[in-house]
Parts: structure tokens; C-alpha cells; sequence
């Protein structure tokens, strides 16, 4: 028996490694891993959709009491600034060190993503704002607390957050709880020097955009 690989079988079995890694692609962020705006709309989406559905159907509630979510979104504080003193390299070693030092202080159940440029957000599972808040408060601190990397003497990360949740918020999509979300960040970036966490709900009632140096 002819155990050996035809020329064509080796053509398709190149091509469905290729299309695997581009379907990783189309939700994957490239450069830190984690996902990407639109895998982690997918994701959160289906918790969100979830607690949405259970609150008008309490009936039909399962084992899993999850009835509330909420979302970090975390700006890097004069982003800009990085790249011009460490180069683009300095400023990828940022994003790839936030990318994962998240992934250590998340659940496994919690989403993580990068939103784009130097945004990312986290979803917390079954999390209120309150909660949510002293999360962030220990991201930001754990972040600026530690070394970036060896290559790049003297660079450090400052970040500002944005929190909101679902109960809180009165959101009715994942659309609506991230700008939420988005919102209290803009916020934090005039608080004091950047480098603070504030919640949706301290910031509802204000204008939803205002101008802001970054």
C-alpha cells in the first residue's frame, strides 16, 4: 500500500492550514494575540445577548447565575509620546506587555481584547460596577508598577479606564456598554494627570465627547 502524499493532497492540506490561520486572523489580533475588535464583539456579544434574555425570562434561568457584565476600557496614556522616544518597537513592546500582563490578572471566563491602536477592553463576566472598579483600580496600578521590558530602559506604562456596566449603564447591546465604557475613559484622561479610573456611572449625565489631549 502507497502511504505517500500526492502532490495535490499536499496542495490541500497547505491550503486548509492557510485558511485555518487566516480565520484566526479575522478575530485575532496579530501583534499581541488576544482578540480583536470583532471576535471580542462576538464573544462578549453572546454573554451580553445571554444576561439580556435571562432578565426577561427569568423562568427559563439556569445553573449559571450570570445577571450582570461589565467593561474596562483601557487607554494608554501619552501613547504618542512612547513611540516618539522608544520608536514603534517601544511602542509594540507596550501593547504586547498589556496584552498579556491582563491575561494573567483575568479569569478564565473574562474576555480581553485589543479595541485598536493602543485600546483594549476587558469584559468581566457576571461582574457589577463597583466590582468592575476595584478590578481596574488594580490593573492600572499592577501596569504601572511594573518593567515593560529589558530592551527599553526607562519605559513605564500609565493608563486610563473606563468602566461601565450593564445594571448601571442601562445599555441595551455590547455596542452601547462599550461606549459607555469609552465614555468614563475620556473622562479619566481629564482627571488630575490621566493615570485614573472612573465609572460610567459618575459620568452619565455629562457630554457624551469632549475634547481631550492624549
Amino acid at each position: 500500500m502507497n502511504n505517500k502524499t500526492s502532490p495535490l493532497e499536499k496542495v490541500i492540506k497547505d491550503l486548509k492550514r492557510e485558511i485555518k490561520h487566516l480565520q484566526k486572523l479575522v478575530v485575532k489580533d496579530e501583534l499581541t494575540g488576544v482578540l480583536n475588535r470583532r471576535g471580542l464583539a462576538e464573544e462578549v456579544g453572546i454573554f451580553f445577548d445571554d444576561i439580556v434574555y435571562l432578565r426577561q425570562h427569568p423562568q427559563n434561568r439556569r445553573s449559571l447565575n450570570v445577571d450582570d457584565i461589565s467593561v474596562l476600557f483601557i487607554d494608554v496614556d501619552d501613547f504618542k509620546k512612547i513611540n516618539d522616544k522608544f520608536g514603534h518597537d517601544g511602542g509594540d513592546a507596550v501593547l504586547k506587555f498589556i496584552s498579556l500582563e491582563l491575561q494573567k490578572k483575568i479569569r478564565k471566563i473574562d474576555i480581553i481584547g485589543r479595541w485598536g491602536g493602543d485600546e483594549f477592553v476587558v469584559a468581566l463576566i457576571g461582574t457589577d460596577e463597583e466590582s468592575a472598579y476595584k478590578k481596574a483600580e488594580f490593573i492600572r496600578k499592577h501596569l504601572n508598577s511594573k518593567k515593560v521590558s529589558e530592551k527599553h530602559r526607562g519605559l513605564q506604562v500609565e493608563v486610563s479606564i473606563g468602566v461601565a456596566s450593564f445594571k448601571n449603564s442601562k445599555t441595551k447591546s455590547i455596542e452601547e456598554l462599550t461606549n459607555a465604557a469609552d465614555k468614563a475613559m475620556y473622562y479619566a484622561k481629564l482627571k488630575g494627570a490621566k493615570n485614573c479610573t472612573i465609572k460610567y456611572s459618575e459620568v452619565a449625565n455629562k457630554p457624551p465627547r469632549i475634547p481631550r489631549n492624549k
